[in-house]
């Protein structure tokens, strides 16, 4: 089965101090009155919880920790809420703005509200660090932002589980690009006549282009149309708060 198209990175290079791990800060609340409650991502452990003191005046004097800034992290404890004994900044954080912004904070919180605390993963870590530098360098361009943003969400399913071949359909037969698909879950996509009513259904030359990486503008529709297919039994009744961003 082919997977969802992604180019994904390996794990940051850069060298960790002895006894700290890479992350990304996915997400911060208060807790407490000196406190920070973390979601952070971490290589092979998945997404994981961790409370922290707040920044203090050697991190000029700010309240919270960056997003989008690789840290290093020493962290303790073995239950499910970690402690951080230690947090640097290994990198300066990634710059976004308008859209772009928008978009990186969506891959935040998608993370959080679809991954599973404490579910290790292989890919995730390097998915996502490959996934906002290409934001990140797509600033330029901004027909390369939807692009980056289906890249991500197909290699995620994926991540979780939910593999989306764009190749070959249920039956296992080479998808047809006169033909027409729907998405039956837990089998794939399955050919249907074109009449068909009352569903989302595809055309299989959009379908291809999307596993080819040709992004025109029917490629786009349809890979967001069948992304969301698949996100939303994961994400429940309530709506993202990024995505609302993008209609203000």
């Amino acid at each position: 089965m082919t997977n969802a198209p992604c180019a994904v990175s390996d794990t940051a290079k850069t060298e960790m101090p002895e006894g700290f791990v890479p992350a990304y800060l996915l997400h911060s609340i208060a807790f407490r009155d000196d406190k920070l409650l973390l979601d952070l991502l971490i290589p092979d452990q998945g997404r994981l919880r961790a409370v922290a003191r707040r920044p203090g005046k050697k991190q000029g004097g700010r309240s919270h920790w960056p997003q989008f800034a690789l840290l290093a992290v020493q962290l303790t404890g073995r239950g499910e809420l970690k402690t951080v004994r230690t947090l640097e900044e290994q990198r300066p954080a990634l710059q976004f703005q308008g859209d772009f912004l928008f978009s990186a904070m969506y891959l935040n919180e998608l993370l959080c509200r679809i991954w599973p605390q404490d579910v290790g993963s292989e890919q995730l870590f390097a998915l996502y660090q490959h996934s906002i530098h290409a934001l990140e360098a797509a600033q330029p361009h901004p027909g390369l932002l939807q692009p980056v943003l289906r890249n991500f969400e197909l290699a995620l399913l994926t991540e979780l589980g939910v593999p989306v071949d764009l190749e070959f359909d249920a039956q296992q037969q080479p998808l047809d690009a006169d033909g027409w698909y729907c998405w039956q879950p837990e089998a794939g996509l399955q050919r249907i006549a074109n009449s068909a009513q009352g569903q989302l259904h595809w055309r299989g030359a959009s379908l291809l282009a999307i596993a080819g990486q040709q992004w025109h503008d029917d490629a786009l529709r349809v890979a967001k149309q069948l992304s969301r297919t698949l996100l939303n039994p994961l994400l429940g009744h309530k709506p993202l708060a990024s995505r609302a961003l993008f209609h203000r």
